[in-house]
């Protein structure tokens, strides 16, 4: 049986440089059955469009009135250093981004005053090191959201909240 998963997206919105950085589970599924598998995996698709659309249209929108066009430019499917990540949804805040030996979009999160804080922070985590971290990391301004604190843990519904279709 394949564990949850907790899956870190990070989107940058051209061409005025917003970025948002979602948060979603991904379930446990069965690593024998593929259609589950699957399923979980479309879940967490489904939930990080949802949110995805909903800041488009509530956030991002009303205060900057260019078009936009999305890129997703990091994932990250660990457990990221920084007790900001593990929190609510709904803030800004800066993240540091650092890519790993697999390539583009993997990555390695995580939240430090300081570059040097964050790579210390890493240091300490076997599980991150795994992943062939490099250096330099990138610090960037996003706007969080998770999939516990979205528009439908609001009161409000995920459909009616991202609009017409």
């Amino acid at each position: 049986m394949g564990s949850p998963i907790t899956i870190f997206r990070l989107f940058d919105y051209r061409p005025c440089g917003h970025e948002l950085l979602v948060r979603v589970g991904r379930p446990a599924a069965s690593n024998a059955d593929q259609g589950a598998l699957d399923a979980a995996d479309d879940l967490a698709d489904a939930a990080t469009e949802r949110l995805r659309t909903w800041w488009e249209r509530s956030r991002l929108q009303p205060g900057c009135p260019h078009p936009h066009t999305p890129h997703l430019v990091a994932e990250m499917q660990d457990e990221p250093v920084g007790e900001d990540l593990y929190g609510p949804g709904r803030r800004q805040f800066g993240v540091w981004v650092a890519g790993t030996k697999y390539g583009t979009p993997w990555v390695v999160l995580g939240t430090a005053s300081t570059e040097a804080e964050f790579w210390q922070e890493v240091q300490d985590a076997p599980a991150l090191l795994s992943l062939g971290p490099r250096a330099p990391a990138q610090l960037r301004h996003v706007y969080f959201l998770t999939d516990e604190d979205g528009p439908s843990a609001r009161g409000l519904d995920p459909e009616a909240a991202a609009g017409p279709a």
